[in-house]
């Protein structure tokens, strides 16, 4: 019986526009360049926390399944937005895109091993049901009717 229960999920759609140099913000105005690259530096330590993260969970179910470890999901605010899909339950679908410019071949293949480490982390996706209190209240008040009834005609 469904009856008022509420299927709850969650939806994180994350764009990782890569690595944000500082020399490609060195040719902006004063201002604007230091905007930018306060904002590089948010991006890339995101990043890099992210892929700590990954990193550490694909080499430990690897290495010995499940164990537990230390996960530094605080160390930026997409690691906190992103934890529970992380943790594991979650249907995680990760979109790599690489260019085949010669000028970009380092940042492609940074790309490629953190699509690669990211595959191999295993998710136990289930369902999260919650029951809401007037729906509960209601089907306890159909109970005791239901008992109530039994016992007249007993």
């Amino acid at each position: 019986n469904n009856r008022g229960r509420t299927c709850v999920s969650t939806l994180n759609l994350v764009d990782l526009a890569g690595s944000e140099s500082a020399k490609a913000v060195k040719g902006l105005a004063s201002g604007a360049g230091q905007v930018r690259a306060s904002e590089g530096r948010f991006i890339n330590k995101s990043l890099l926390t992210l892929s700590k993260i990954i990193q550490k969970l694909s080499s430990a179910q690897a290495e010995k399944g499940d164990k537990q470890l230390h996960l530094p999901f605080r160390e930026s605010k997409l690691t906190r937005l992103l934890q529970p899909a992380l943790r594991g339950n979650a249907q995680v679908a990760v979109i790599c895109t690489v260019t085949p410019s010669d000028q970009c071949m380092d940042e492609s293949l940074n790309t490629l091993k953190f699509a690669s480490r990211a595959k191999r982390i295993r998710q136990r996706a289930q369902l999260n049901v919650v029951v809401d209190n007037n729906t509960l209240l209601a089907r306890y008040q159909s109970e005791i009717e239901e008992l109530r009834a039994e016992l007249a005609v007993a």
